[in-house]
């Protein structure tokens, strides 16, 4: 019986035969919160429910803290969001400091969006973004833009932080418009070199990047995870 038929029965009983007019409604009750339950299911795919995972880093130099990264990664979806902001302050030869913004969207498990934006001693030195159209990426500087034939993306740098790359031998950098090898030293422990001759080495904890090692021509630093 569907639900229209059931009240229609239900009215007319109420006033020739109430105790049938009872079962009816009983009846009409279960039918209803099964509905109720169906649709529920239908939709609970598509309500989008957010998942948030947030990591705080310290950046150390010489024992002292000079800096701080903030990560956060927002799943909902099948979309998946992180943001990635630092700031560093420090002394090289003179005082050093710097600003980052980076941010990456991923839909289905594709890049389909990032953003990279550094100021260095009150100077931009990046400011880029990529963008997803069809099966081709397009690369934004500024008033320029190319075309980067790199399709799919599906892990770069900002994944470093949220994902050990247990299964991936690359991981693409927005600084360099690249695939970047990256060199499994042990369990856990990554290497990743870079076009300008620097290097990181990354240190996971339970899949999630819990240090990571800088080596610069000019400096050394480490970004170590608060726990």
């Amino acid at each position: 019986m569907t639900p229209t038929i059931l009240y229609f029965l239900l009215r007319y009983y109420r006033r020739h035969c109430p105790e049938k007019a009872e079962k009816i409604q009983q009846l009409f009750y279960k039918i209803s919160r099964v509905i109720m339950l169906i649709i529920f299911c239908t939709l609970l795919p598509g309500l989008g429910f957010s998942q948030e995972k947030k990591l705080e880093y310290n950046i150390k130099r010489k024992g002292d803290v000079v800096g701080n990264i903030r990560f956060i990664q927002t799943s909902a979806g099948n979309r998946t969001t992180m943001k990635l902001e630092s700031e560093v302050k420090t002394k090289v030869v003179f005082t050093f400091t710097a600003h980052t913004r980076e941010e990456t969207i991923y839909d289905n498990g594709i890049m389909t969006w990032s953003s990279i934006f550094r100021k260095m001693n009150g100077n931009v030195k990046a400011d880029k973004k990529t963008k997803a159209a069809g099966n081709n990426y397009t690369v934004f500087t500024g008033s320029k833009s190319v075309a980067l034939n790199h399709y799919p993306i599906r892990y770069n740098m900002l994944s470093i932080y949220a994902m050990e790359p247990i299964n991936n031998l690359k991981v693409y950098s927005d600084n360099f418009e690249q695939d970047l090898e990256i060199q499994k030293i042990k369990e856990h422990h990554y290497k990743i070199k870079f076009p300008d001759g620097n290097y990181n080495e990354y240190f996971y904890s339970n899949g999630i990047c819990s240090k990571i090692e800088i080596y610069h021509s000019l400096y050394r630093a480490t970004i170590e995870l608060n726990i």
